[in-house]
């Protein structure tokens, strides 16, 4: 009769046994890494795309691509907003730099071309399209050539365009290019009232 109640004993023991040895290895694990490291996730660096390309301005006729895909833009916005359609549009330019007054007339071209109202004068009750020239400067060191007829350039060019109807956004777009360090002055607005204002605006990024 004492061998079951001896087994019984055994086998509570040995699963209380058990269970303390968990126990201990779990409050081992945590302090272990408690101690090696704050409580933050770790960093991961983005994985490396197999290949990734940036268009690179050589030409006027690459402005134009420019502006017929802010064109095309400002159509999809047209047929998502049946509100606006008969509503003409302003092209307001920043300054008169080369780059400004070319994308300023290419602009215009490409809206009328498409059958979309164009006032020569802000009107009421219509839309305002705007654009902004924002340069930024790299460090030359930054990456090696991309083995073709362009290369990185230390100067790349973000062109914003907005088109808002009602203090409202109604079309948003970047595009981004690399830019000829030679050519940065045809960008650039020297005469600007602000020189960090977002038009011409210089940012210099430097690796550290």
């Amino acid at each position: 009769m004492a061998k079951p109640y001896l087994m019984e004993r055994f086998m509570k023991t040995f699963r209380m046994s058990a269970h303390l040895a968990m126990l201990l290895a779990l409050c081992f694990v945590s302090v272990l890494f408690g101690c090696s490291r704050p409580n933050i996730p770790a960093a991961v660096a983005y994985k490396k795309p197999e290949a990734q390309f940036q268009l690179q301005v050589q030409a006027t006729a690459h402005w134009r691509e420019v502006a017929a895909d802010v064109g095309e833009r400002v159509v999809i916005a047209h047929t998502d907003r049946p509100d606006i359609h008969n509503r003409p549009i302003f092209i307001a330019m920043p300054n008169n730099r080369p780059f400004s007054l070319a994308f300023y007339n290419l602009l215009r071209t490409e809206l009328v071309s498409r059958g979309l109202q164009v006032s020569y004068n802000r009107e009421p009750g219509g839309l305002v399209l705007e654009y902004t020239i924002q340069t930024v400067l790299f460090n030359p060191s930054r990456g090696d050539n991309d083995r073709s007829n362009a290369s990185p350039s230390e100067h790349e060019v973000i062109v914003n365009s907005r088109m808002f109807y009602q203090n409202r956004f109604v079309m948003h777009c970047s595009a981004v290019r690399y830019i000829n360090d030679d050519d940065l002055a045809l960008y650039l607005d020297p005469q600007a009232a602000d020189p960090m204002s977002e038009s011409g605006r210089d940012i210099r990024v430097v690796n550290k």
